[in-house]
């Protein structure tokens, strides 16, 4: 029982049922070290850079062949 009269404020997922019924399942709060996050966002953006360049290994700088 909470005798507090502030509101719960803890984290939750609303799931749908089968029957279309909506539930609200508490979520535990997960602590993701910071160097953990930054790994995840390199490999969003050389995933996106892939996706982008269709792959190709360009090879640093251009040289023209022209004279």
């Amino acid at each position: 029982m909470r005798i507090s009269n502030e509101p719960d404020r803890r984290p939750v997922a609303v799931v749908v049922t089968t029957d279309g019924r909506r539930i609200n399942v508490p979520v535990e709060s997960a602590e993701v070290p910071l160097l953990s996050l930054i790994r995840s966002i390199l490999v969003g953006i050389e995933s996106l850079v892939l996706l982008i360049t269709g792959g190709r290994d360009h090879g640093g700088t251009r040289r023209s062949d022209r004279r």
